[in-house]
């Protein structure tokens, strides 16, 4: 797919995914993000911010597993589908919010399905 306003850039549609949770939770969303075959994420440690429950600071000088952290991570709609499903059972029990949307990249071979 190429979009006039980028030139000749061979785009790809893909989905995003952005996980805020409890940090101590971040283990499962590793697991999950792994188990349904997201070739890679990014995950942000010390996220701040307003929520449900009031303000939520981010620094975390000596225990990395309070407060919260946030993953994104990019790959096909279906790979996608099966983390937020996953993220739906989790967060049945647990706190934690997901932001899906539609992008377009330029590496699709960055995104491409994890191999064991």
């Amino acid at each position: 797919m190429t979009n006039a306003a980028y030139g000749d850039l061979s785009l790809h549609r893909l989905k995003k995914i952005e996980i805020v949770l409890l940090a101590e939770d971040h283990a499962l969303v590793e697991d999950l993000l792994k188990a349904a075959g997201v070739g890679g994420w990014t995950m942000i440690r010390d996220v701040a911010g307003m929520g449900h429950s009031g303000f939520h600071q981010g620094k975390t000088i000596f225990n990395d597993q309070s407060g919260l952290v946030m993953f994104v991570g990019v790959a096909e709609e279906k790979i996608i589908a099966d983390v937020a499903r996953g993220l739906a059972r989790l967060f049945a029990k647990r706190p934690g919010v997901t932001f899906l949307s539609d992008v377009e990249v330029m590496r699709s071979d960055y995104f491409a399905k994890a191999t064991a």
